[in-house]
C-alpha cells in the first residue's frame, strides 16, 4: 500500500503541467434555437441551431480538435452540419448577434486558435424529429489534450436539454465518458 502512494506521489508531478493547461480554452454557448426555413412552403426544413464560442486565454496558439454531436430521446443521431443558404437568416437567432459577425462549424473551427483570439461557432442540425424533448450534444476535443491526444480516455462535454414549449431548456451539462458519439462515427464512415 505504501509503494502504491509513493508511486502515485511520483506520478502526480509528471500530470501537473499537463492540468494548469487545461484551461486554456474559454467554451461558452446558448440554448439551442428552431429555425423553419421556407416557412409554410413546400420546401420548409427545420433545423437546431447551436451557438457556442471556443476562445484561447493563453498568449500561446493552441490546438482544438472539435467535433459536435447531436443525440435525441428518440434515437436520432446527427453529426453537426453548416448550410451557407439559410446562415444569414438563422444567424439572427444568436442571442449576441451583429451584422458581419462570421461562424464557423466544427469541421472548420478545429485546428490551431491563435493567442487571445475567440472564435463563434454554430452546429446546425437538419431535420431533427419534431417528436424529440431532450437533446444530448456532445462536444469533443475540448478536455484536456493528454487525454485525447494519448486516447486513454474518450471524454467529452455533454450538454443536455429539455423541451418546454417552444423552447429548450439547459437541464445539465458537464464531462462524461458516454461514448454514444464514437459509435455513430464509426457507423458512418465508409470502412
Amino acid at each position: 500500500m505504501k509503494l502504491k502512494l509513493l508511486l502515485l506521489g511520483l506520478l502526480f508531478p509528471l500530470f501537473l503541467p499537463y492540468t494548469i493547461h487545461a484551461a486554456q480554452l474559454d467554451f461558452s454557448w446558448s440554448a439551442p434555437k428552431t429555425y423553419v426555413h421556407n416557412k409554410g412552403t413546400g420546401g420548409e426544413v427545420t433545423y437546431i441551431l447551436w451557438f457556442y464560442n471556443l476562445g484561447n486565454t493563453t498568449d500561446k496558439t493552441i490546438i482544438v480538435p472539435i467535433e459536435v454531436f447531436l443525440m435525441t430521446d428518440t434515437g436520432e443521431k446527427h453529426l453537426d452540419a453548416y448550410y451557407p443558404e439559410i446562415l444569414q437568416h438563422a444567424a439572427k437567432l444568436d442571442e449576441e448577434y451583429k451584422e458581419g459577425k462570421k461562424y464557423q462549424y466544427a469541421a472548420v473551427a478545429k485546428g490551431e486558435l491563435s493567442s487571445k483570439t475567440t472564435k463563434n461557432c454554430v452546429a446546425m442540425f437538419e431535420d431533427v424529429d419534431p417528436k424529440a424533448r431532450r437533446l444530448d450534444i456532445f462536444v469533443t476535443g475540448i478536455s484536456h489534450f493528454f487525454f485525447w491526444r494519448w486516447r486513454m480516455v474518450d471524454y467529452s462535454y455533454k450538454i443536455t436539454y429539455e423541451k418546454e414549449q417552444d423552447y429548450w431548456k439547459l437541464v445539465e451539462h458537464g464531462m462524461t465518458k458516454d461514448a454514444s458519439h464514437r459509435s455513430y462515427e464509426f457507423e458512418t464512415r465508409d470502412w
